[in-house]
């Protein structure tokens, strides 16, 4: 059998490579060992002759065999749905395990399930559209969010991920999905409270460090402050007020 080329071994590997993530198998052992093949011809690094045999026995075995492949294609049709980008990770994860024909569990069917549901909805009626009052309230939770530290987050690991999530969803589509719109809500009930029934409306007279004040507008998020703030008039100079150091009556 004639000697191959480096350049020749390291095309053939990219184009297999490319059918085994083509085939759902991307996350493979077969599949990172053709990878990291790769990447030592890339550097122009020698191969073994074991490293050698494998891979050419794999570049001529070409695409791996699939097994189920009507469900590997309606998960890969998910994946590529607008607005389930966050969901991409457990969707590759179930192709591939679906693809090596292996079974799921009871849970992951009723997750795997829960996600395709959801990318149908959205296959079917696009991403929802937020009112202008929705909006405001969305961009002002994602600044809210800023003003809590390592500490914060570190004990609220799903808060975090629903925060995360609903910054990245924002960012791409300019709106959020009904899911990531009620984790994000949830994860800040106290500061959705102050945004959306404040207890100093624009307006109302207040109490500032035991001044009075004039609450001059809504209330909003400012980036890194750990609280719900409002423009104020106090003492006839304007301030910008955290609204939990407002009160009705002055100190005694």
């Amino acid at each position: 059998m004639p000697r191959k080329s480096v350049d020749k071994r390291l095309s053939e590997a990219k184009a297999t490579l490319e059918l085994w993530e083509g085939a759902g198998q991307g996350g493979d052992r077969s599949a990172q060992f053709i990878r990291d093949m790769i990447a030592r011809l890339e550097r122009r690094r020698g191969l073994s002759k074991g490293q050698r045999n494998y891979l050419d026995s794999l570049i001529e075995k070409g695409e791996p065999q699939v097994h189920n492949e009507e469900r590997v294609a309606e998960i890969k049709k998910a994946q590529e749905t607008a607005g389930m980008e966050a969901m991409t990770g457990p969707l590759g994860d179930f192709a591939y395990k679906l693809s090596k024909g292996w079974n799921l569990s009871e849970k992951q069917e009723g997750f795997l399930t829960s996600l395709l549901e959801q990318a149908k909805k959205l296959q079917e009626t696009g991403l929802p559209t937020l009112t202008e009052s929705e909006k405001r309230l969305v961009e002002q939770l994602l600044i809210f969010a800023t003003g809590r530290g390592d500490w914060y987050w570190s004990h609220r690991q799903g808060g975090y991920n629903a925060w995360q999530n609903a910054l990245r969803f924002y960012e791409t589509h300019g709106t959020l999905d009904e899911r990531s719109f009620s984790r994000l809500k949830n994860t800040f009930k106290g500061a959705v409270k102050h945004l959306m029934t404040p207890r100093f409306p624009e307006g109302s007279l207040a109490v500032w460090q035991n001044k009075p004040a004039i609450v001059m507008s809504s209330p909003f998020a400012v980036k890194g402050s750990t609280g719900i703030c409002v423009d104020a008039l106090v003492d006839g100079e304007p301030r910008v007020v955290v609204v939990d150091q407002l009160r009705k009556r002055m100190s005694k």
